[in-house]
């Protein structure tokens, strides 16, 4: 299954990276445009999407826009909203944060559907997350199938 992180190059993460490259005289090479298109191949395959976030910031900001680039991809005139989402986050509305926006600001720029089931939870994620996580276990919530992926990184 494909791990995308479009914010790993500014975070410590790629610092580490960057200086382990240098050190071993190795090459990291990170394509965030690829990422980009294969985030919007699988919105385009899925037909439907929803979504999870954990935080904010630029991943938020990158799985929001994926429902942009589906929107595109069928000409501009066919609007791909997520379907569900739920916020897991710090962040306080009054002040503009919430990294990226309010769920009712993108309803309003048809990055989540109207009707769109949705909630946000204000609460750190390390809090909040495993009780959600362990809510759907208990409740016998299951993915159906997990999805095949492996036209990924092969342009099929």
């Amino acid at each position: 299954m494909p791990v995308f992180s479009p914010g790993l190059a500014d975070s410590g993460y790629g610092v580490a990276a960057t200086l382990y490259a240098r050190e071993h005289d190795h090459t990291v090479v990170l394509d965030q445009f690829a990422d980009f298109r294969e985030l919007a191949q699988i919105g385009e395959r899925a037909g439907k999407t929803s979504v999870i976030y954990v935080g904010g910031g630029v991943p938020k900001d990158t799985i929001q826009l994926v429902t942009v680039m589906v929107d595109l991809g069928r000409g501009g005139d066919q609007l791909a909203p997520h379907a569900y989402a739920v916020q897991i986050t710090t962040d306080s509305p009054q002040w503009g944060g919430l990294s990226g926006c309010t769920f009712e600001e993108a309803i309003s720029w048809g990055k989540i559907d109207e009707g769109a089931a949705r909630a946000v939870c204000y609460c750190d994620a390390t809090i909040a997350l495993p009780i959600l996580a362990h809510a759907l276990l208990e409740r016998g919530v299951e993915r159906p199938a997990a999805p095949n992926f492996g036209w990924l990184k092969t342009g099929d």
